[in-house]
């Protein structure tokens, strides 16, 4: 190290200039290599969201999420749980049936990028969001896992009013009956601008009723661009 350092800085054979300049390059060399090497830092939870470069994150999910839940269970909460509750307030309809429960199966991605853990992510999302209501409750995720298994069914199989029927006796005898099955899906659709790109998220909560077969849908879409043009960063940076 001595001599490299004596050849790189050595006054015999170099000017001042020549030995400022390559300085330069040595140390601006060493902190390249410095920032290869990954760090964490422990931000506040309540900070804004890191946003993702090549596909989307918390930053899209959670808000959607909140937004979908919320004018799901609005629209949830005016609706009659069994055909006799036809006419009462919702005010009436609380006191007569009390909280009401959702068996929440997970949330499908039928969308063009891989979410990785963001989907059990988004999924125990949208169940906090859910617990948090007074209205609502929703199913342990476990018992839901079980009632799948001992009926053999598939999520997509609980579509149909006679499985639905079968799944809801099978948790009705694990005690954990309910009034809703609630099903997820992502889904994306991408717009390109030669390098530049943005991408629309569609969250979508159809939610079902076992009593009536009457079903609720609410759908929240945020949209997100992606630059790789000189022209494009501007221009969202403006």
């Amino acid at each position: 190290m001595k001599r490299f350092f004596g050849s790189v800085f050595g006054v015999q054979n170099r000017s001042f200039g020549e030995r400022l300049g390559l300085a330069f390059v040595l140390f601006l060399t060493l902190g390249l290599f410095g920032c290869a090497t990954q760090k964490g830092k422990i931000v506040d939870p309540n900070s804004s969201d890191r946003v993702g470069s090549h596909r989307a994150g918390s930053e899209i999910y959670d808000p959607a999420a909140q937004a979908a839940v919320a004018g799901l269970l609005e629209q949830a909460a005016t609706k009659p749980i069994m055909p006799e509750d036809v006419g009462k307030t919702v005010a009436q309809i609380a006191e007569d049936r009390g909280v009401r429960k959702i068996c929440f199966v997970g949330v499908e991605n039928a969308g063009g990028e891989e979410m990785g853990d963001l989907r059990e992510d988004l999924t125990e999302t949208i169940r906090t969001m859910i617990t948090q209501s007074d209205q609502f409750d929703v199913i342990d995720s476990r018992v839901v896992a079980a009632g799948l298994r001992e009926t053999g069914l598939r999520v997509d199989d609980l579509l149909l009013p006679d499985k639905r029927e079968h799944f809801a006796n099978a948790l009705g005898e694990l005690n954990a009956p309910f009034d809703y099955i609630l099903f997820a899906k992502v889904t994306t659709s991408t717009t390109r601008d030669n390098d530049d790109s943005q991408v629309k998220y569609n969250l979508t909560l159809d939610l079902v009723n076992v009593h009536t077969s009457a079903s609720i849908r609410e759908t929240v879409g945020l949209k997100k661009h992606y630059n790789r043009s000189l022209r494009a960063k501007i221009k969202d940076a403006l």
